[in-house]
């Protein structure tokens, strides 16, 4: 799987960005702003076809929004000095953002990567567009709202099919800063999808609808310029998709699935000031998973179809490592990269490769 996004804050302040902040106090502007579990937020809008896991957690993956909006009330201080003039802290926050991602079959037979496991049999491309609306209700505690649209075609050659669509959600979100190194988050999302289908000779198209759920706990310790970020999280979807009649007259079945994952683990985060303007901070994370399924539907395809679920769908334990780079500016403005492996241990492994950037405005 890979991935990437932009991110906009629309509510920055140019004169709440620090010149350079001392060298003791290099890892206070990492902290409250790195993801928590190793950029495996919760993704509010990813889709993979008919409820397919891409990449370990429902429906894709994007950083976490609450994560970011929650960095708001608990980042330290970064200025060595006072701003040019008095800023009031802010109380509603603007964001967008924008992210594409995909499922390629590197590491199946005949791919450049192969490593002769078994062909994955979905393949295929996604965009997710997100805007929300944060108010602070004090230094501890803020709520948010969002809106968002998102547009997928995916493909698969063993069904001869093409399952493409679009939809839009709606959710809340919260974040609770419970003690200085202790924070919650929550989130719910619903959403609204329009498939249009393909398998053989047969067409559909159908509605479906989802929920997503999100919630966690996340510590933030320091030791010396070390950061340690422990974490527990879980990430639950259910979706509903309606019956339809094909277009070769065969009725397909109402199906309704459940997918979720719940992990605990660590990340190490060693920020480095590379220049006066740049600071750069590799890390190292690993986690405990445990994926949770279940689908109602005995096919989920257009007729002579499949299962969906003999796709590679993770289930039962594993661990996950994951690995990256963060670049933050003293504009505010910051780049992430960075690379995940799931289902270590399980007989399904998931590679995914992530991009993403930042820009205050």
């Amino acid at each position: 799987m890979i991935g990437g996004g932009l991110h906009f804050n629309f509510t920055s302040d140019p004169d709440q960005q620090p010149a350079a902040p001392p060298a003791s106090r290099i890892s206070d502007r990492w902290h409250g702003t790195i993801r928590p579990d190793g950029s495996n937020g919760s993704s509010l809008v990813g889709t993979a076809p008919g409820g397919a896991v891409a990449d370990g957690s429902p429906r894709g993956r994007a950083p976490s929004r609450i994560d970011d909006a929650f960095a708001s009330i608990d980042r330290a201080a970064l200025a060595n000095k006072a701003p040019s003039r008095i800023i009031a802290p802010k109380e509603w926050m603007l964001w967008a953002d924008v992210s594409a991602s995909g499922i390629n079959r590197w590491g199946s037979p005949g791919s450049l990567a192969s490593t002769g496991s078994t062909e994955a049999m979905l393949y295929g491309s996604q965009v997710n567009a997100l805007i929300g609306l944060t108010r602070k209700i004090n230094p501890a505690f803020l709520v948010g709202v969002l809106g968002g649209y998102e547009t997928f075609d995916y493909r698969s050659d063993a069904l001869a099919g093409r399952l493409k669509g679009e939809g839009w959600t709606v959710g809340s979100y919260l974040g609770w800063k419970l003690t200085p190194n202790i924070r919650f988050t929550a989130a719910a999302a619903h959403s609204g999808i329009t498939y249009d289908g393909s398998a053989g000779t047969a067409t559909g198209n159908f509605d479906g609808n989802r929920w997503l759920l999100s919630t966690g706990l996340v510590g933030t310790y320091q030791l010396e310029r070390l950061l340690i970020e422990p974490s527990a999280t879980v990430y639950a979807l259910w979706e509903h998709e309606n019956a339809y009649t094909d277009s070769l007259g065969t009725l397909q079945d109402d199906r309704t699935f459940f997918t979720g994952r719940a992990s605990a683990g660590d990340r190490l985060i060693y920020p480095i000031e590379w220049t006066s303007t740049v600071t750069l901070a590799p890390y190292l994370g690993l986690y405990g998973d445990y994926y949770f399924n279940a689908d109602d539907a005995a096919t989920v395809a257009l007729a002579g179809a499949a299962p969906l679920a003999s796709t590679s769908i993770p289930a039962g334990w594993s661990a996950r490592a994951t690995t990256g780079l963060l670049a933050r500016l003293s504009s505010g403005a910051m780049l992430s990269f960075g690379a995940e492996l799931g289902g270590l241990g399980s007989i399904t492994q998931i590679w995914t490769f992530r991009g993403r950037g930042s820009v205050p405005f």
